[in-house]
């Protein structure tokens, strides 16, 4: 038994000696591992740039005519000429159409000549007046029946202008959907007139877009019908009121149309720039995240990385907005990122333009 006992004895104490031997030799490795100089990084490096950040709305809009009004006549007649061809640009007060105006013009005339006899028993009236011979009352009669056969006659002056249809403003006429000698109603659609020299585009945004956009901001605008061609606008006026289901608002914006490519109705693709002020912008690849937190290595004058937190912002395509942690032409790894650790050196292959 005892010497069982002997021998476990000597057993853990040749087991402790190799123990303590081995961590004698990794301690010495490691101090002999960490002595060494850690070989430099190969790694590309991009300059932290300051650039308008291009964060654009792309919107579906209406093209509307900047005026617009279909043709009609106040009045039920019969047509009697027509002076427009289908598609024509005509002048303000350009007359388009003539309607049957005998029995008006007869009428005219009668009111004149009675007009004229109204005239005559007035001064009449008053010459006897002056005299002493006629009395007041029959110069105040006289004087309301001229009054009433003037009236009379502005009235049918009024109607016969009313069977002229003129347009009221410059513009390019639609189809014409009347012929001569048609019994033209007031509600019958003579043509459409379209003012095509400005067009207008309404396009709704989303309500977090409100504070971006302003009257007076430029516009892009593309269409199906011109493809590859802009039509460049400005925004002319914002909606006072919010769609509640959509929390969108409608926007509006002028185009110039000169060579009248733009029609009523077509729908148009705008886009909008917030126009904002530069902001410092990294590539996407200088980005690492790590759970909640965002960082970068920023390589300094002596090559030496170093891991540098920071608030990213907005994001696009290949571009990220920095918000806080770093500055304007700082260096930071965009490629060889993988093998990088903070305070070791690095190998500066190639700088990117930071725009790149």
């Amino acid at each position: 038994m005892r010497s069982l006992i002997a021998y476990l004895f000597a057993l853990l104490a040749v087991s402790a000696g190799v123990w303590f031997g081995f961590l004698s030799r990794t301690d010495a490795a490691g101090k002999e591992e960490t002595s060494r100089v850690a070989p430099a990084v190969p790694v590309i490096l991009a300059q932290v740039v300051e650039a308008p950040f291009a964060d654009t709305l792309s919107a579906l809009g209406t093209a509307v005519a900047n005026e617009s009004v279909r043709l009609t006549a106040n009045r039920s007649e019969l047509v009697k000429a027509v002076h427009f061809d289908d598609g024509q640009l005509v002048d303000a007060g350009a007359v388009l159409l003539e309607l049957e105006t005998d029995e008006e013009e007869a009428m005219l005339a009668e009111a004149k000549a009675v007009m004229v006899e109204r005239q005559a028993q007035y001064d009449r009236q008053v010459e006897l007046n002056q005299q002493g011979i006629a009395p007041e009352s029959e110069v105040q009669t006289a004087s309301a029946q001229l009054e009433g056969a003037k009236a009379r006659v502005r009235t049918l002056e009024a109607t016969i202008a009313d069977l002229v249809i003129k347009a009221p403003f410059r513009g390019v006429l639609g189809l014409r959907q009347v012929s001569v000698g048609a019994l033209l109603q007031p509600s019958t659609v003579i043509a459409t007139l379209d003012d095509l020299s400005v067009v207008k585009v309404d396009f709704t945004i989303p309500e977090t877009w409100l504070s971006a956009v302003r009257v007076g901001q430029p516009i892009a605008s593309r269409c199906d019908a011109w493809p590859g061609r802009p039509f460049p606008g400005t925004v002319s006026a914002i909606d006072t009121r919010l769609d509640p289901s959509t929390r969108s608002v409608k926007v509006r914006a002028i185009v110039p149309n000169p060579d009248t490519l733009l029609r009523p109705g077509m729908l148009m693709k705008v886009d909008v720039d917030r126009g904002e002020a530069p902001s410092l912008q990294v590539p996407e690849e200088a980005i690492v995240q790590r759970g909640d937190q965002h960082f970068v290595f920023v390589v300094d004058d002596q090559k030496v990385a170093h891991q540098t937190d920071v608030q990213v912002g907005r994001r696009q395509v290949g571009r990220v907005e920095v918000l806080s942690g770093i500055v304007k032409s700082q260096k930071v790894v965009v490629e060889g990122i993988v093998r990088v650790r903070d305070g070791i050196p690095v190998d500066v292959v190639d700088v990117r333009d930071g725009g790149s």
